[in-house]
């Protein structure tokens, strides 16, 4: 249903003492970084886009030197003002097809074009250029308001955030031909396609639910209408709610779609921006068929909106649920939380999300989302900043009983993140185990707070042996004696408060000593609160 375009857009609420911020410095050196993001379950790299043409790879913190595709001097990017790379979205399944997709305005006439690719067979680092394909292209007539929001959906189509096409200076009219409301033209659209399930003669599909799916116009690729420059948007990964920010001319606006609200949305361009009506004669100002903004600004200075992300990430627990963004030529951010049609905690974030020395945030350009669900903050000066807590923080990790030490001294079992909602990366970590070899970590439903010795082995155990769930996994250990295992915690909202409790054990040789008389060790117990 429309949001009423009367109801309090701000919820005023306590402040809540939040963990303080900062930003890291990921990459420097970039040109013109647009965009940044991750296959799903890749936790190592971070892919960057470069507006000139060219996607990059930050590997743990390093700029790969080589470029994982290079569009430039190809003669299909058309780069300058708004134009150039702007979009990419990698396949749900790229880790099975390697499939990526990108987004960008076109030589010699500017058109936005989307574009398919492959990922080399024989190098995961590099793309292959001969795997382009071209899967739509719309003119953009002006070469302004080009979009660029690019993303795959909890539903598993593609979708495309286009922008009206832009306007010619020196009067810049507003959609001087009513693109964003014409059933006619996909421009100032937001559109959803099956990429799997191409229907000749088109290089995709329309999916089932497309709110125009049918003979005549509107055209059936068309999610949802009338939005002037979607400069950013995404999806919620664990809500699967759609946000959007759309570069207003009176007002900047962040667009909300909650999950499974299906399609259809009108956000009112061009004869409303924001809550104000332009005169345009195209649509009917206030109609209750149109959508109002969630969150809307304006400033006495030039501004543009650039669309962010819900933190979902697990180095800052207490700001999971937070949606940020920002505004280019203003360089601040904020961020806010969603409560009911309104927002709540509206927090101006600029002053404390700074870099070290000498960096400093400028022209931003982008947010990004890696694979980790951690949030990072692109300047178009060439940087790259990851939004971090000034100090590390862990929840729901609390230790519990005593163990028995090993030849190297006493265990320590824990994490070196908190055990949230979707971290998939999750991993707990055993200190002081024998060098190259093996362990047990025993994770059970219930614990033995006391500890009992029901095997005689000489250690206590610390984890309850008829609790409802109870598993023992064999990890090896590292040269230094570490050992990790891998615990990926799925998204599913009925997992919140779920407790599990583990604990660690190793077997030593007696050529190295005898911690016990069985000779195993052991760790004191840990209790792993999933954390929402």
């Amino acid at each position: 249903m429309p949001r009423s375009w009367f109801a309090p857009l701000l919820c005023l609420g306590a402040a809540l003492a939040q963990t303080p911020l900062r930003l890291e410095v990921v990459a420097t050196g970039l040109t013109q970084p647009v965009f940044a993001t991750a296959p799903s379950g890749d936790f190592d790299r971070l892919f960057v886009v470069e507006q000139p043409g060219r996607i990059r790879i930050v590997r743990n913190g390093t700029l790969l030197p080589t470029p994982f595709l290079n569009l430039v001097g190809t003669g299909t990017v058309s780069f300058g003002g708004e134009m150039g790379l702007l979009g990419l979205a990698f396949h749900p399944r790229y880790a099975q097809n390697g499939q990526f997709f990108v987004f960008h305005t076109t030589q010699p006439f500017v058109n936005a074009t989307l574009r398919r690719f492959t990922v080399s067979a024989t190098n995961p680092d590099l793309a292959d250029p001969a795997s382009a394909t071209t899967l739509l292209t719309v003119p953009m007539i002006y070469g302004n308001h080009n979009g660029g929001f690019l993303a795959f959906g909890p539903d598993g189509y593609l979708y495309l955030g286009i922008g009206d096409g832009g306007s010619n200076a020196p009067n810049w009219p507003n959609d001087p031909q009513n693109h964003a409301q014409r059933g006619d033209s996909l421009l100032g659209k937001l559109l959803r396609l099956d990429v799997d399930r191409p229907a000749a003669p088109l290089q995709y599909g329309i999916p089932p639910g497309n709110p125009y799916a049918g003979p005549g116009d509107p055209r059936d690729e068309i999610w949802a209408f009338g939005v002037r420059n979607p400069w950013r948007g995404s999806f919620d990964r664990l809500t699967g709610d759609l946000w959007l920010g759309d570069v207003g001319g009176n007002r900047e606006e962040i667009d909300f779609q909650a999950a499974g609200a299906g399609g259809g949305q009108n956000y009112g361009w061009s004869c409303m921006s924001g809550t104000v009506c332009t005169g345009a004669p195209v649509c009917t100002c206030f109609a209750p068929t149109l959508t109002g903004p969630i969150h809307q600004y304006t400033a006495a200075t030039s501004r543009a909106v650039i669309g962010g992300f819900v933190y979902r990430g697990a180095r800052i627990p207490d700001l999971r649920g937070t949606y940020f963004y920002a505004d280019y030529s203003m360089s601040q951010i904020w961020s806010f939380r969603r409560n009911g049609s309104g927002i709540t905690q509206l927090t101006n974030r600029t002053a404390e999300l700074v870099p070290p020395p000498p960096y400093f945030v400028d022209s931003i350009s982008s947010f990004g989302e890696d694979g980790r669900g951690e949030l990072y903050v692109l300047s178009l000066n060439g940087e790259v900043f990851r939004i971090a807590p000034q100090t590390p923080v862990l929840t729901g990790l609390t230790p519990y009983g005593t163990g028995v030490p090993g030849c190297s001294g006493a265990h320590v079992l824990d994490a070196a993140t908190s055990p949230v909602l979707g971290n998939l990366a999750f991993e707990l970590r055993g200190s002081q185990g024998p060098a190259n070899g093996f362990g047990f970590v025993v994770i059970a439903g219930a614990p033995d707070v006391a500890g009992s010795d029901p095997f005689g082995l000489g250690v206590p155990l610390h984890v309850a042996l008829q609790s409802w769930v109870l598993v023992a996994q064999l990890a090896p250990t590292d040269a230094q004696g570490l050992l990790r295992l891998g615990l990926p915690i799925p998204g599913v909202m009925s997992l919140a408060g779920l407790g599990l409790y583990a604990q660690m054990a190793h077997l030593w040789t007696p050529q190295v000593c005898t911690p016990s008389p069985s000779l195993w060790s052991s760790s004191h117990g840990l209790a792993i609160t999933i954390q929402p």
